[in-house]
């Protein structure tokens, strides 16, 4: 168990008036209790209560690989001829749990969490802002272990870009990117490589197209190193840039210095969001920036803080968080450059080092 996270999030159930929280298996879990088993239409998971109890909640075929990861002493199985309600309510009742105010995580079953308010009164509410407000601020060794992952992604961007050449296609180069991910010691979170008119799809999934001469290519990557997160994006051009192009990239490169300078202790989140998006919107691609400018990174790769125009949150050292505004022209070409900055001493530092000049290969 990460005793130091587990200690705040007693005390949030408190500020946020909530009788516990369930958490059933994610990155949420993992960062809790160091253990996270697969996720399947079987109920399960770890209620943590007000009070400091805990327990967990499976199937029978669960039972034993989270008792061995978790050495819990209140582990409740149910049977696949039982069904899991009949248990979950003798558990409500022994921790006192009916008409209670739990909170759940952002992975739990939708039909699961409805069963047991029908079934069992129990009320249920969003606890993924608790989740993620106790991992807003990150304590030095994360921040170390988020610079390495940074470090270690920098290098496979940058072998990456070496290697691409006309005629390949997307998915040998994602091929590639996860092959060097592998020599890093990291595990692959995602890996978009969005060439041609597909760079204008902000989150691309495909992996057919050939690259071609005169292409744009987005490459946007990310992987974890001992638990924690990279996250960093570069945009390519493969032979020469045409004006337009040209004019894109340094409205994006103009709007990321911006916001990286305005990631600053005491900023809201929203005002980073806007010092970015008013460069883009001066050089008249608004309308082509269509996404929030950042997200937070930590445990998981998307998580608080989020860098957007609503949210009025203040920033704070420790803080760390993308910076990545982009310009997406549907049918034509998209332009990205993320950086992840962390708070430190009052001010955003870049811990991606991949140069953010134009790169034509």
């Amino acid at each position: 168990m990460n005793q130091y996270y587990f200690d705040k999030l007693i005390k949030t159930l408190e500020l946020n008036d909530l009788d516990g929280i369930l958490v059933v298996p994610s990155e949420e879990l993992r960062f809790l209790f160091g253990f996270s088993p697969s996720l399947c239409e079987r109920f399960q998971g770890m209620f943590v209560l007000k009070s400091g109890e805990y327990f967990y909640v499976c199937n029978e075929l669960t039972k034993d690989e989270v008792n061995e990861y978790l050495d819990l002493s209140n582990i409740y199985a149910w049977h696949d001829n039982e069904g899991w309600l009949p248990q979950m309510e003798q558990v409500a009742l022994k921790y006192d749990l009916m008409h209670k105010r739990i909170g759940v995580n952002s992975s739990a079953r939708a039909f699961n969490i409805l069963d047991l308010e029908q079934k069992l009164s129990i009320r249920f509410v969003n606890g993924r802002e608790v989740l993620e407000s106790i991992r807003l601020i990150k304590n030095n060794q994360e921040i170390e272990l988020l610079k390495e992952a940074a470090k270690r992604t920098d290098h496979v961007m940058a072998q990456s870009i070496q290697w691409i050449k006309p005629g390949m296609t997307e998915g040998q180069i994602d091929e590639f990117i996860r092959k060097e991910f592998e020599k890093q010691k990291m595990t692959v979170d995602f890996a978009i490589v969005a060439s041609g008119p597909n760079s204008a799809l902000p989150h691309y999934s495909g992996k057919d197209r050939m690259i071609q001469n005169q292409d744009v290519v987005l490459i946007d990557i990310g992987g974890k190193y001992q638990g924690l997160s990279s996250d960093i994006t570069r945009t390519i051009f493969v032979g020469k840039a045409s004006e337009k192009q040209i004019l894109a990239y340094q409205a994006v490169l103009e709007a990321t210095l911006a916001g990286i300078e305005a990631a600053k202790k005491g900023v809201a989140a929203k005002n980073i969001d806007f010092a970015a998006r008013e460069r883009i919107e001066n050089h008249g691609y608004g309308a082509y920036f269509t996404t929030r400018l950042g997200h937070g990174i930590g445990y998981s790769g998307h998580e608080g803080p989020y860098i957007n125009g609503t949210n009025s949150l203040i920033i704070d050292n420790g803080m760390a968080f993308s910076i990545e505004p982009g310009i997406y022209i549907k049918g034509q070409f998209g332009i990205r450059i993320e950086d992840i900055v962390v708070v430190e001493e009052g001010q955003g530092v870049p811990i991606n080092h991949i140069t953010k000049d134009m790169i034509i290969i």
